[in-house]
């Protein structure tokens, strides 16, 4: 086993490194008052769904309109108003909308000294480069990996062993940082790369190899005190 320290940090984009300034909450709010129909259901049913689908080579968008199209099924809708809800949500989302996650630009300026960075997230191009460009960071990573558009999505190991590739790095030398049990650290575990899970005080529901209180943590990363 290679006991050596990580020479190579992966992240995620949403939620670890950025977020957008519009909420999920407000977005679907005013996607069921554009439609014209009473809200039937919230964002936390809808990640629900989204969490309980089969990981399949599907993108984001797909996954969004079969989730509401069967969350209006389920309450007695039409699904092809679900269907037009998700064209409507996606339609009022600005993906260059987006504020960094309070220390992120300064973590990433740390970690590049040290180590090859690789962005591992999940999303489309036409998604998650607005979101690159507008925090100014796209220049911050030697790799930039799209689950569900490169590879299959996280929590697959596809996106894992594709930055693993591109930087010519080893599984057991590299650390993944992200904000999700689900997609980060159990896709990570999958590809036998540690993971450190940003908690912000909450309590995971599984035991990450580092956790992270703040991205402020990651100027004096915790794994280098091994």
């Amino acid at each position: 086993m290679d006991d050596r320290p990580p020479d190579a940090v992966f992240l995620d984009l949403d939620g670890t490194l950025c977020e957008y300034r519009r909420s999920r909450e407000e977005l679907l709010a005013a996607a069921f008052d554009e439609l014209g129909v009473d809200p039937f259901f919230t964002t936390a049913e809808y990640r629900d769904k989204l969490f309980l689908q089969v990981v399949t080579d599907e993108t984001r968008a797909e996954r969004r309109e079969l989730a509401f199209a069967e969350l209006a099924d389920e309450t007695g809708r039409d699904p092809a108003v679900g269907r037009r809800l998700a064209a409507l949500y996606a339609s009022m989302r600005d993906h260059g909308d987006v504020e960094p996650i309070p220390g992120a630009l300064a973590a990433l300026e740390s970690l590049g000294e040290a180590y090859d960075l690789a962005l591992v997230a999940n999303g489309g191009p036409e998604v998650q480069d607005p979101k690159l460009d507008a925090l100014g960071i796209r220049d911050a990573f030697d790799v930039i990996v799209y689950g569900g558009y490169d590879t299959a999505p996280k929590p697959e190991p596809g996106p894992f062993h594709e930055a693993l590739y591109a930087l010519d790095a080893a599984p057991r030398r590299a650390v993944h940082v992200g904000d999700t049990v689900h997609k980060d650290v159990r896709g990570a575990d999958g590809a036998g790369i540690k993971a450190a899970l940003l908690t912000e005080g909450s309590e995971p529901t599984t035991t990450p190899d580092y956790r992270l209180e703040s991205l402020a943590d990651l100027e004096d990363p915790p794994w280098e005190g091994e």
